[in-house]
């Protein structure tokens, strides 16, 4: 069982103004991921939060027809939004309308049997998420799963949120993080400060130009998929899900990621580079069923 912690959010996307026209789908980064896991064919467990409302009804069932099991703290109050207007060349900027102010507690137990736990974005830097986000690392470190941790961050970090950030990089075994996200911590030189960060297993995403993996001390480069782009909502979210399933899939976990061959390394970054590419050519995070079904027989062989 994979396990996964992040905001739940509904994406509002702008699609006409003057009237302001919207459509609604299910978001989040790390619900993204989930979900895209839960379709490869890997079982899912998913924590967050969700409100009272309509709204949040419906997401919790969306959650169930995306095949996850959902571990959700319910909050008064309605769901969480995120307002997307999609700029030049298919980026997306985001207007967030977050109600939730209580703390946010997990009940124990949810994570045991789990292989790896991956998180990040908003909620792995939130004050009020940071005592029950801490319980689940606690749960997963003592089940010995491979934690893994994607920063996806909108903003430069306040200095509250950078040393909630640096705790998590001294103990995850896999850092996946975009190039903006590197841009925003390291102004100066991103790529050689991701390559000196704590995590054994360091993956950069640089947008068209592919990405790059630091292991130790060797450097695995890969190139981009050039695609027609539809919009680039959700790419990083299925990059992600693309390396871990490849990971996963080939038997590495916490206790062997040491011994991580190149080959093995070079063909997940590949693979995770393919259906980040997919993710680009359709408008949102869903990917094309065909496409994903291709994508799962060629890199998966299934």
């Amino acid at each position: 069982m994979l396990a996964l912690a992040g905001e739940v959010l509904v994406d509002l996307i702008l699609e006409k103004e003057a009237p302001l026209g919207f459509s609604g789908v299910l978001g989040g980064s790390a619900l993204n991921t989930a979900t895209t896991l839960s379709r490869l064919g890997f079982p899912v467990r998913f924590f967050s939060e969700v409100g009272e409302d309509w709204l949040s009804q419906w997401s919790e069932e969306e959650m169930g027809r995306r095949g996850l099991e959902a571990f959700l703290q319910r909050h008064p109050g309605p769901m969480p939004l995120a307002l997307v207007r999609l700029g030049e060349g298919g980026n997306a900027l985001y207007s967030f309308h977050r109600p939730f102010q209580a703390a946010y507690r997990p009940a124990p137990g949810g994570l045991k049997g789990a292989w790896a736990f991956h998180f990040g974005s908003l909620f792995a830097l939130e004050g009020r998420t940071a005592g029950g986000l801490e319980a689940l690392l606690q749960e997963a470190e003592g089940e010995g799963a491979l934690l893994s941790y994607d920063p996806n961050l909108r903003a430069r970090p306040s200095p509250e949120e950078r040393r909630r950030l640096e705790g998590y990089l001294a103990r995850v075994d896999l850092l996946k993080l975009s190039l903006e996200d590197a841009q925003l911590l390291f102004p100066e030189g991103p790529v050689e400060a991701v390559r000196r960060l704590p995590p054994p297993l360091k993956v950069l995403t640089l947008g068209p130009e592919g990405a790059v993996a630091f292991f130790g001390e060797e450097e695995v480069r890969l190139p981009g998929e050039r695609v027609a782009v539809a919009d680039t909502v959700g790419a990083g979210d299925s990059f992600t899900a693309g390396l871990l399933a490849l990971l996963l899939g080939k038997g590495y976990g916490k206790a062997n990621l040491p011994q991580l061959s190149l080959q093995h390394l070079e063909e997940a970054l590949r693979g995770a580079i393919a259906l980040s590419a997919l993710a680009c050519t359709v408008r949102g995070a869903y990917l094309p069923e065909r496409g994903l079904g291709a994508w799962k027989k060629r890199y998966l062989g299934d």
